[in-house]
């Protein structure tokens, strides 16, 4: 009768606990939100345009480093014809005009700069909606974690079982697009 006792007491505790873990357990995936904007028609047509936009800015920032340039191969050549003074004219010309080739590079490319205003202009409405889809997606699936795989996250090895990219994909219908 003990042994019995004590067997269905054991059997009781270990049910409770499992029980217990099972309802702690948390539902992990991940998808990769890079793949996901790459299916997104609207998100080329915005990446030609923020292409076309950094060469026409990266151009006339590059026009004014060659106008440096040949002010100072003109300098060189010139430089046993002129005096002092001149000489340090023109070398505060081209200082003057290196200047003004930086700053136009920070304007356009600096940490604040049009390029990346631009880039939040366009980019950002199309990844605002991908993440209240993947918030969809976690709700739907009972998810309690949901890792963006192309994120800084640092994510070594995921297990293929948890990619959850093509519901993201399905959910935005991008994947019966493809299909059809």
């Amino acid at each position: 009768m003990y042994k019995s006792n004590f067997r269905l007491f054991s059997f009781l505790i270990i049910f409770n606990f499992a029980a217990a873990y099972s309802s702690i357990a948390q539902k992990i995936g991940h998808f990769d939100s890079e793949f996901v904007l790459e299916q997104m028609p609207e998100y080329q047509q915005k990446q030609k345009e923020l292409e076309g936009l950094a060469q026409a800015f990266t151009k006339e920032v590059r026009s004014l480093y060659d106008e440096v340039q040949k002010l100072r191969s003109d300098l060189r050549v010139n430089e046993v014809l002129l005096t002092p003074a001149m000489k340090q004219e023109r070398e505060q010309e081209i200082l003057t005009k290196e200047q003004e080739a930086l700053k136009k590079n920070t304007e356009f490319f600096g940490y604040d700069g049009l390029y990346y205003k631009k880039i939040d202009e366009l980019v950002l409405p199309l990844r605002t909606k991908v993440g209240q889809v993947v918030e969809v997606v976690a709700k739907k699936y009972g998810l309690d974690y949901l890792f963006d795989k192309a994120a800084d996250v640092g994510i070594v090895y995921s297990n293929p079982v948890h990619d959850y990219t093509e519901f993201v994909l399905e959910e935005l219908e991008l994947k019966k697009e493809k299909e059809n």
